[in-house]
């Protein structure tokens, strides 16, 4: 049997540009004269959202038999062309659709551009994104008291079978402490509730680390380093 030749097949189908092996389904990331690009993010899911594109874009991602795009990707459009752009009202894991953002114009799941210069867009699923803390070093003297500055980033509402639904943004967190390598002493303690750190009260550390763990994402953390002044 013959093998088949697959830059050949690469070079002379627009479709197989967008399949695999030609560029995949993320589409190209280079817009060439007369062209813009619309890069498309998503979040929970950062990436592997798969989306409904039309029309297909000058490579044929999107296009009737390539492989369905999927987030993160960049789109390359002649100027001027409407884009509309469909988000899947669930994603795999089950979260649920909340919004675009970077849009034209919205309508329910469906986001539209219209490629008057290049583009960015995200789509946001409900979930937590990530925990921040600022600043990541934190300074409190001996005897002291200190609230750990931790803040969950989330889009829509959060649920668990032990936790009751709420927003997912400012959702409920844990902490967990230990000395850094070399450091000796207390670790002192933390209310669970209002995240106010006590350094121990005899033998203290000069040091602590924290970690800030969500409650409804158990795999979404964060870290800091609580400094304690003699």
């Amino acid at each position: 049997m013959k093998k088949i030749n697959q830059k050949f097949i690469c070079a002379t189908s627009l479709i197989a540009l967008a399949a695999a092996g030609c560029g995949g389904s993320k589409g190209s990331s280079t817009a060439g004269p007369g062209t813009y690009a619309l890069t498309v993010a998503s979040v929970n899911p950062v990436s592997g959202l798969p989306l409904t594109v039309s029309p297909a874009d000058v490579n044929s991602a999107g296009a009737s038999g390539a492989p369905t795009p999927e987030t993160s990707l960049s789109l390359i459009y002649n100027a001027g062309t409407a884009v509309t752009l469909t988000a899947p009202a669930t994603t795999s894991a089950g979260s649920a659709f909340v919004a675009w953002v970077g849009c034209d114009a919205t309508t329910g799941d469906a986001c539209n551009v219209t490629m008057s210069k290049s583009k960015s867009v995200e789509v946001e699923y409900a979930g937590v994104s990530s925990i921040t803390i600022t600043p990541q070093t934190i300074t409190v003297a001996a005897g002291g008291i200190v609230q750990i500055p931790a803040v969950v980033n989330g889009f829509g509402m959060c649920s668990s079978p032990t936790l009751p639904t709420q927003p997912c943004a400012g959702s409920p967190v844990s902490y967990s402490f230990y000395l850094p390598a070399g450091v000796t002493g207390g670790l002192g303690s933390v209310d669970s509730l209002t995240g106010v750190y006590t350094p121990a009260p005899s033998s203290p550390a000069s040091s602590v680390n924290v970690t800030v763990q969500s409650a409804f994402a158990p795999g979404i953390t964060a870290t800091g380093l609580i400094e304690i002044q003699q």
